[in-house]
């Protein structure tokens, strides 16, 4: 699966890619934003955030992991590049129009559900120990937010894979390069920092491939956030 395959966007009937300069969020693209932005937080501080609180509820957690995948060495220094998530979440404002942001808000909303659901019929764990001898405050402020369930799909790589496919379509060969790239090392920290295992990641871009496929023929209507 390419970036090109998963990031055609509903907004307009044919798939032509037409480069764009960064601009200037307008008011009503603030908006749209700051509606999807807070819809998809809050549907992840109670479908993640309830899930996981379940699981340490739980006796019984499923093993999504090979034994070999035990072996990847812990990389404390990529824990800058997951939390770099962070700044891409910013990107959109300056990169899409609200008809795009409305496409993108909606995919986010459904990739909450999807793996809140899948989170509590399939409650999973890591095999790695966790880092906690309190070298590194990153890794602590993770874990105290963070408890080591529900990873597949992971919501780290699905919220990363759509916001640089949205971004994707109307970015010019020179920036569609370090978007790539973003995003495989983002999905290389997931695993290097050891918060998540192969399966995750995978059924994560399965869920992204999935959710931009649906309906990307159609275009996205007017709607009031």
């Amino acid at each position: 699966m390419t970036l090109v395959a998963i990031a055609r966007n509903p907004s307009s009937e044919a798939d032509v890619t037409v480069a764009r300069p960064w601009r200037r969020p307008d008011a009503q693209s603030l908006q749209t934003y700051l509606v999807y932005a807070g819809l998809t937080a809050l549907l992840f501080v109670a479908g993640y955030g309830g899930a996981n609180w379940l699981a340490t509820q739980r006796e019984t957690h499923f093993r999504l992991y090979w034994d070999v995948e035990l072996s990847v060495p812990l990389v404390p220094q990529a824990i800058w590049i997951y939390l770099s998530i962070n700044l891409l979440f910013l990107l959109p404002l300056f990169r899409l129009d609200r008809h795009e942001m409305v496409w993108l808000g909606r995919r986010m909303i459904a990739a909450t559900l999807i793996a809140s659901a899948c989170f509590l019929i399939l409650p999973t764990t890591i095999g790695f120990a966790r880092l906690d001898d309190g070298s590194n405050p990153a890794f602590s402020l993770l874990y105290a937010l963070d408890y080591p369930f529900n990873c597949a799909p992971s919501l780290h790589v699905a919220y990363s894979a759509l916001i640089i496919a949205a971004i994707w379509r109307g970015a010019v060969r020179g920036l569609r390069l370090p978007l790539a790239a973003w995003l495989v090392m983002i999905i290389a920290s997931t695993i290097l920092t050891h918060q998540h295992h192969l399966i995750d990641a995978v059924s994560a871009l399965l869920l992204v491939g999935m959710l931009c496929r649906i309906g990307r023929d159609r275009p996205v209507q007017e709607a009031k956030p």
